[in-house]
């Protein structure tokens, strides 16, 4: 997406709108996402923060799935560590290509400060 959002800029298009879609719960996430960033007439960022139940989108066999399906739209997902050292859970257990940040509320509150709208699921 970063090279996609490099091109934009060249071709005068305005910086991308930068979303972070805060995540408690796993459903609807990847289909919401999916139509966002399909409907996006400008470059867009996304990150998909996943925290207390919505942490289930990240785990387990049958979440590989939808985590490529958003990782596909060109999305960062992000697990919280709290949420996870609640769970009893590391890092380890998350389906490749998801990061981890320390914590969901401070990394919402980051993103807004720097200007990212907030869509909560």
């Amino acid at each position: 997406m970063k090279a996609e959002n490099a091109e934009a800029a060249e071709a005068g298009f305005p910086a991308p709108v930068r979303v972070v879609v805060a995540a408690p719960q796993p459903d609807r996430v990847v289909r919401a996402v999916t139509h966002l960033v399909a409907a996006a007439d400008r470059p867009v960022e996304v990150e998909v923060v996943v925290h207390g139940a919505g942490l289930d989108l990240v785990l387990g066999e049958e979440a590989g799935e939808q985590v490529t399906r958003l990782l596909e739209t060109g999305a960062r997902v992000l697990a919280c560590a709290n949420s996870l050292s609640g769970r009893g859970l590391t890092a380890d257990t998350l389906v490749a290509g998801v990061g981890v940040v320390p914590a969901a509320v401070w990394h919402l509150a980051l993103r807004q400060h720097e200007g990212w709208a907030l869509v909560p699921l």
